[in-house]
């Protein structure tokens, strides 16, 4: 029994639609002004969450441990950090906006802080699915949690998941890869039903692909939430542009979900739009051959073609044997009327 997520006017379940994740991380390079737009450019896309992410490097890593073609690890995120103050203010325009503010703390630092400005849920990033200590602090905080799984085993994905019951966290769980960009056989789409059904969790995909189709398999797979990196134009080249979509894209996905969505029901039956093609569409019992009044029908004399809106097909054979009531033409549709005694 999954347990539903509910944090402002999100919920998360199994009946609830697909939860659209605009992941905006720092594409907005430090500028509030460009993340207060990256709020407005993810409302007008359909998104329903916009998230962004909170930085302390200090707290985070070693200085100058982790290096790239950039610089080190630690000044990069300087460098495209925004402020708790700005995420403030970040959290009163989504507010204005009418889109849920989310962030990801990469410290637990960085989670007081969110926790003191009113952060109504955490994310927190597959860096983080191991910092056992890190997640209890932010589970004795009683929000909601999603908590990304890139870069485990499922054993560690277990010993996470036995953390947060402990700590008796309201949490679900986010199929990851944390490859930028993954390749296909990477993704592993089909663990996203094995994680819920081992874990009875709900189950979320974030994607870090170039393009969208994997987020469609995702939905189909019963993903909840979709994760999607989210800027305002590549060509500015944010940190993680090259993984991101741009707004009319993102549009597309949504769009694409929710099309998804509604084609996914698991019940059976004759819709109205299939009613007038059924008619002409499904096959009638019909003569072969001209049968006079008073002949006994044979197997040779009857079959089945179209339209039909005859006696169904499946009645074939409870016409043979049986003695027409009339004379009957060649290819005609056959009625109990036809024949005596009428339906059998």
């Amino acid at each position: 029994m999954t347990r539903d997520i509910r944090f402002g006017n999100i919920v998360i379940s199994d009946s609830a639609p697909v939860v659209v994740i605009a992941e905006a991380a720092c594409e907005h390079r430090g500028d509030l002004d460009e993340a207060k737009r990256l709020v407005d450019l993810a409302k007008e896309a359909g998104a329903d969450v916009i998230k962004f992410q909170l930085h302390l490097p200090e707290e985070e890593m070693i200085p100058n441990s982790i290096r790239f073609w950039a610089g080190s690890m630690d000044e990069v995120l300087a460098r495209v950090n925004l402020p708790a103050k700005d995420h403030a203010v970040l959290m009163q325009h989504c507010k204005a906006v009418g889109i849920q503010y989310l962030c990801t703390p990469f410290c637990a630092k960085a989670a007081d802080i969110l926790d003191e400005l009113g952060l109504e849920a955490f994310k927190t990033g597959s860096g983080e699915m191991t910092n056992i200590p890190m997640l209890r602090h932010i589970a004795r905080k009683g929000k909601p949690m999603i908590v990304s799984t890139g870069m485990a085993w499922a054993d560690e994905i277990q010993e996470t998941v036995a953390a947060l019951r402990k700590e008796r966290a309201q949490f679900m769980l986010m199929n990851c890869t944390s490859a930028y960009p993954p390749r296909s056989e990477e993704v592993k789409l089909g663990f996203i039903p094995v994680m819920r059904q081992m874990f009875k969790t709900l189950v979320g995909y974030s994607d870090h692909a170039t393009d969208m189709w994997a987020v469609l398999g995702a939905v189909a797979m019963g993903a909840k939430v979709i994760e999607k990196h989210f800027t305002p134009d590549r060509s500015l080249k944010g940190p993680d542009h090259f993984i991101s979509l741009e707004p009319k894209e993102f549009r597309t996905m949504i769009d694409a979900i929710r099309k998804l969505e509604a084609a996914l029901g698991a019940d059976k039956k004759v819709h109205a739009g299939e009613e007038e093609v059924r008619r002409w569409a499904h096959h009638s019992v019909v003569t072969l051959c001209d049968i006079q009044a008073g002949a006994k029908i044979t197997s040779e004399m009857v079959g089945v073609k179209r339209p039909g809106w005859g006696v169904p097909a499946k009645h074939l054979e409870e016409f043979h044997g049986r003695i027409a009531a009339r004379d009957i033409p060649a290819n005609s549709l056959l009625g109990w009327e036809d024949v005596e005694g009428g339906a059998a």
